[in-house]
């Protein structure tokens, strides 16, 4: 009776995670935030690029798939130039992911881990908010687990001569729109490699072999093509600097870099932390529990998840991927698939204690992922409202009053300034300065000072350069309205009294 009273409790909690989220994503996608700093610079490469140049290195320091820049240009031209066109291929990939992930678990793990595995990718805060974001974060993920679940039927003997020629298809188009494409299908290629080596059969040797060769040929033509020009950015180089695995490690603090990026995995980007709760070190423990269990049960499937993340580190050593935050999303779906399974080994060897301890680890195991959601409902991941800050000062604005704009609000102001209202030779674009000195904010906007009135729009604000900007403008004027959105501002300045006293 204790057995079936859990399993009816992992189905509810299963149903009603999965409906959760869906819902989420669906939420997320429909509230339709402004862009974010990051999001606005991609989409003025997209929208104001022609196909063949969005194929060379990007503006704005930015870089995404080939086949993924493509896809979007193309939803642009079909649908229009807006958030919800640009995000869509996101929310597609986050319901499709979800639904695959679910197919994918009950098919490889027993029941109840499949169950709980399901719950904790339905509300895994990043998977739920990168759906509605237009990177191409959350297609790593769907492609991710959806390359598992077409490749595990062929290291198993299963798959159809169809199904064959569908994963190498898919394993071929794959790298053209996802980054780490290449680590999963190193991965799935390696555990298809081992088993059809057992099986000590030419043919299907030889087949895996080609298989494995289509996909390596397609790898090569993207990366000498494409993506290799990626990584010769010294801005993003020095960007993720501190991401690049210390190799070989030879200090202590080597070690300790080791480790403490090897544990955030499960915090963030794996979900199991909010800011309230954390449950990275029992994701963590579960995890080791689960690779024990699949080393006994399917060690090809173990090679599958775990070898592309060895992959990804040593790439990073190589600096060539850094092992950190939103890069690592690809790696959700197989940090869960092992959590879930550990889970449930954790679950059999605590329930002659108690019928509460099971239920128990599946609580802690969730409460942070549902936490973290319930706050990024409130508030989005990336909460940036550029747009209704600029739509306010359409509305205020009288042509030959100077506008600046901080270097941080520069791209979103570009998306949603123009073409509009605002003329552009009433407008300074502030330069790139983070970490410079300040005084060169300064030189920006001195020729407006002398203006009777002057407007000042504030994006992806850094408290400090903030700060400076506004003790220059108060010695010069009077700030006389105030536009405050989340991480966005508006300023209007009148210098007309301090001029009368000069």
């Amino acid at each position: 009776m204790e057995v079936d009273s859990i399993r009816r409790v992992m189905l509810t909690l299963t149903i009603l995670a999965v409906a959760l989220g869906v819902g989420l994503r669906v939420q997320a996608f429909v509230r339709g935030p402004s862009f974010w700093i990051d999001e606005a610079m991609l989409a003025l490469n997209v929208v104001h690029k022609p196909i063949p140049e969005l194929l060379q290195p990007l503006d704005l320091n930015q870089g995404a798939p080939v086949g993924y820049l493509v896809a979007s240009k193309l939803m642009m031209r079909g649908f229009g130039n807006s958030e919800s066109t640009f995000r869509v291929i996101s929310l597609v990939a986050g319901l499709a992911g979800l639904l695959v992930f679910a197919r994918f678990t009950h098919a490889a793990l027993p029941e109840g881990a499949a169950r709980l595995g399901t719950s904790l990718f339905a509300v895994s805060p990043y998977l739920v908010s990168y759906s509605a974001e237009f990177k191409q974060y959350e297609l790593d993920a769907a492609l991710a687990i959806g390359l598992l679940h077409a490749a595990r039927p062929v290291w198993l003997g299963t798959a159809t001569f169809g199904r064959q020629v569908w994963l190498a298809l898919a394993g071929m188009l794959a790298v053209w729109f996802s980054h780490p494409a290449v680590f999963i299908l190193a991965g799935v290629g390696v555990a298809i490699g081992v088993e059809a080596l057992r099986t000590g059969e030419r043919r299907v040797i030889l087949g895996r072999a080609l298989l494995g060769a289509a996909w390596a040929a397609s790898f090569a033509v993207c990366w000498l093509g494409f993506t290799r020009k990626l990584g010769m950015n010294s801005y993003l180089l020095d960007y993720w600097a501190g991401q690049f695995a210390p190799l070989p490690p030879t200090r202590p603090g080597d070690f300790a870099w080791i480790a403490h990026h090897c544990l955030e995995l499960f915090d963030k980007p794996g979900g199991f932390a909010s800011s309230e709760f954390g449950a990275g070190g029992l994701a963590a423990f579960c995890w080791c529990l689960g690779v024990a269990a699949l080393r006994k049960e399917e060690r090809a499937l173990l090679i599958a998840l775990t070898l592309p993340l060895m992959l990804v580190f040593l790439a990073s050593g190589l600096k060539k991927y850094p092992f950190a935050g939103r890069l690592m999303l690809f790696a959700v779906p197989l940090l869960l698939v092992l959590v879930a399974r550990g889970a449930a080994v954790l679950m059999e060897r605590v329930r002659g204690l108690s019928v509460a301890l099971p239920v128990l680890v599946v609580g802690l195991l969730l409460l942070p992922g549902v936490a973290e959601c319930w706050w990024h409902v409130k508030e989005p991941l990336h909460a940036e409202e550029a747009r209704e800050v600029v739509r306010k000062l359409e509305s205020l604005h009288a042509p030959g009053e100077p506008v600046y704009v901080y270097y941080g609000a520069v791209p979103a102001f570009a998306y949603y300034a123009w073409p509009g209202p605002i003329p552009r030779e009433d407008v300074t674009l502030g330069a790139e300065n983070r970490g410079g000195d300040p005084r060169r904010f300064l030189e920006e906007f001195r020729p407006m000072l002398a203006t009777p009135r002057a407007w000042v729009v504030i994006a992806h604000r850094q408290k400090a350069e903030e700060a400076a900007i506004r003790a220059y403008l108060d010695a010069a004027g009077e700030c006389v309205e105030v536009v405050r959105g989340r991480d966005a501002t508006l300023y209007r300045y009148e210098s007309r009294t301090l001029l009368g006293r000069r």
